[in-house]
């Protein structure tokens, strides 16, 4: 079938319907499907063409059992027929590099460690685009560079790779909704960012979340534990009289609200901070010394 810009400006729109899909049944994706959705990401916009990712496609079902223990347990993971782990890939240049006496120094480059990434999410960007473009669902996991060492052990990575995000394939159960996004209005800016008004960054987030709230457990311990755990991160961005404050109206509503929940509890203000060392710690091992000038 021939392209036209009229079946492009379909396909666009359906795009704007994508969903990340977390339940899929036990059917297998084709060889020659995969073939073409990777081919997709190999063809993905890539800084001076460097293409410094590679990807490990994953069909075992004991190691995606052990992707989704490592990843925190989600079980979409173990479930999904194929799992592609995305790695950032210097290796492959370092070797080359030295073949042809090029001066080499990708690996502990701030700008060639953010181009890397960028290089990375548009090849998975263009893999997950194409996945629901032929009825695929597919989900991203950004935990599993919270475990590069596990996972270069498990994958017997070479030196200069490290996991960037998991990118879980399969044919949905059910047809996953789109979640709500903000509106263009606060994202999308004409020449220059325009003055927003508090008024209309809350709005645009309230319209967003609707009132989504999370109620408190009502049995002990885990009331108590939650609100610990909440505690100890609104200590990273507020005073003590403040913390409490926040504690006590949490528990007098029985709820907290759905930024609460995201930062305090989901994505934790300090265990998310702290992890950060800990990954870098992990990117070192594997040879990759992004902030090098800064020593």
């Amino acid at each position: 079938m021939p392209y036209t810009p009229e079946a492009g400006l379909e396909a666009v729109r359906h795009m704007q319907t994508r969903a990340s899909c977390r339940s899929f049944d036990n059917r297998p994706v084709p060889d020659e499907l995969l073939h073409e959705l990777l081919s997709a990401g190999l063809h993905a916009a890539s800084g001076g063409n460097l293409q410094p990712w590679s990807v490990i496609v994953e069909r075992d079902r004991d190691r995606a059992r052990t992707l989704s223990e490592l990843c925190g347990g989600q079980k979409f993971i173990a479930e999904a027929p194929v799992n592609l782990l995305f790695l950032l890939d210097w290796h492959r240049y370092q070797v080359y590099a030295a073949q042809k006496d090029a001066p080499f120094t990708a690996y502990k480059s701030y700008m060639h460690f953010l181009i890397g990434v960028e290089d990375v999410m548009c090849a998975v960007q263009s893999v997950e685009t194409a996945c629901h473009l032929v009825g695929l669902g597919s989900c991203y996991v950004g935990s599993c560079n919270h475990c590069g060492a596990a996972l270069a052990e498990l994958y017997h990575l070479p030196s200069l790779t490290y996991p960037v995000v998991l990118l879980s394939v399969g044919w949905p159960k059910v047809q996953p909704a789109s979640a709500p996004k903000l509106d263009s209005s606060v994202m999308v800016f004409e020449g220059r960012y325009p003055d927003l008004s508090d008024e209309q960054i809350f709005d645009a987030y309230e319209h967003k979340l609707h009132g989504r709230t999370l109620s408190l457990p009502a049995k002990e311990p885990f009331r108590s534990e939650m609100l610990e755990n909440l505690r100890r991160s609104l200590s990273t961005t507020f005073e003590p009289d403040k913390v409490e404050q926040i504690l006590e109206t949490a528990s007098e509503q029985g709820f907290i609200n759905e930024t609460q929940r995201r930062f305090g509890l989901h994505y934790h203000a300090r265990d998310m901070y702290e992890t950060g060392g800990q990954i870098l710690k992990m990117m070192d091992a594997q040879g990759l010394r992004p902030f090098d000038a800064l020593e």
